[in-house]
């Protein structure tokens, strides 16, 4: 296998992770209009140190380096509370 064969593989993966982001992103909108209409706090601890660790846990069964899982996790994390926390403080 060359790259010509490669990297169109490697394109259409980063297009499918781009468009599971949108769908993840549709959700955490859906989950801030719930959060604001039960008056919840947009941060969850808890909830978020569960997510990471398994995030984490199933990244290593998969060879995947969990240090990476959880910067990347950050990232989306950050941007899910900054678009929750904008729908809870639009009343």
């Amino acid at each position: 296998m060359d790259l010509t064969e490669i990297r169109p593989q490697i394109d259409s993966i980063d297009s499918q992770l781009v468009e599971l982001l949108a769908k993840r992103f549709d959700l955490v909108e859906k989950v801030a209009i719930y959060k604001k209409e039960n008056s919840i706090n947009s941060l969850q601890p808890g909830r978020w140190q569960e997510i990471l660790d398994t995030r984490k846990e199933q990244a290593e069964w998969l060879w995947i380096d969990p240090e990476m899982i959880e910067e990347i996790w950050n990232i989306i994390h950050k941007f899910a509370l900054k678009m929750q926390n904008s729908i809870l403080e639009n009343k």
